[in-house]
């Protein structure tokens, strides 16, 4: 069980709504903070108020997809660990998502298995891949 020491502020950003549910209940459950929204631009708005330690963002987003949201946060050197989820199997955005030092990538169709692990493993500064 979680204390509140090693208890996590975490943003989950997909306009998919299994998966926000998913969230919703289980990081609660183990003991971490988490806001759900379905958009970058939200998301932007709920940085801008408060902190995160780790931030899910989905690279297809309406409005502001992954890599906006995530070139934003490092622009504005906001201290927050990224972790890509996508349901595209391409290279070139794995690539493109490390060059921007991305500290985890989530396939969609693994989400609810890999999601929770990729958070403990990016928590611990170390890099998680689908």
């Amino acid at each position: 069980m979680s204390t509140a020491l090693n208890r996590l502020r975490i943003l989950f950003v997909d306009d998919e709504r299994s998966l926000q549910e998913f969230m919703r209940t289980e990081l609660p459950r183990l003991g971490h903070d988490v806001t759900v929204c379905p958009n970058g631009t939200t998301a932007l708005q709920a940085i801008a108020m408060q902190s995160y330690d780790v931030a899910i963002l989905d690279i297809d987003m309406p409005e502001k997809d992954g890599f906006e949201v995530a070139r934003s946060l490092f622009s504005n050197s906001i201290p927050v660990k990224i972790i890509f989820l996508t349901m595209h199997r391409d290279k070139k955005l794995f690539n493109a998502a490390l060059n921007i030092d991305v500290k985890g990538f989530v396939l969609k169709d693994s989400a609810m298995a890999d999601l929770i692990s990729a958070v403990k493993t990016v928590s611990r500064g170390e890099s998680f891949i689908s």
